[in-house]
């Protein structure tokens, strides 16, 4: 969704306006200036004028991504103000005339595993847990049998495969 826009300012920066029920302001991006050149680094601080109408805020910043399909560069960062109930997730987009249009994104939780798509169920002496039955040897101590016991009935790993050696 659109929620406003940027334009360029000539000294490399951006100035708009964002505008949501939560959120109303002039905003900005700033050329962010890395001082070890991190290719990790944002692109641009995101500021927002403050309350005197006089001064910068930084309420963000916007790192440079591309789309995985197109190869078109973006900006995409997090806006956060004590004003908003929690982050904002934005996106600036170009707008074909030099500037940006704003978009925000919500986070989604990840989808549920598709239970049509799991593997075939072999109900094992395991318990069914998919994974078939062993052959090894020691199959009843890897199933849940009870562990040898030794001095004082504490358990041992003798016949245990997996323990270290002594």
């Amino acid at each position: 969704m659109n929620i406003g826009y940027l334009n360029a300012t000539g000294n490399g920066g951006f100035v708009g306006r964002i505008e949501t029920l939560a959120f109303r302001n002039v905003v900005g991006l700033r050329p962010f200036q890395s001082r070890t050149n991190n290719p990790n680094a944002p692109k641009f601080d995101i500021m927002a004028r403050a309350a005197d109408g006089r001064t910068w805020v930084k309420i963000g910043a916007a790192f440079e991504q591309a789309s995985k399909a197109t190869g078109v560069v973006f900006y995409q960062g997090t806006i956060d103000d004590p004003s908003l109930t929690g982050p904002m997730n934005v996106a600036f987009f170009d707008d074909d005339q030099g500037g940006y249009n704003i978009a925000w994104t919500r986070k989604r939780p990840r989808r549920a595993f598709d239970q049509s798509q799991a593997l075939p169920d072999d109900t094992g002496t395991n318990g069914g847990d998919g994974l078939g039955d062993s052959t090894a040897d020691d199959a009843a101590f890897l199933n849940g049998a009870t562990a040898p016991k030794g001095k004082r009935g504490k358990p041992t790993d003798e016949g245990n495969p997996f323990a270290a050696a002594a």
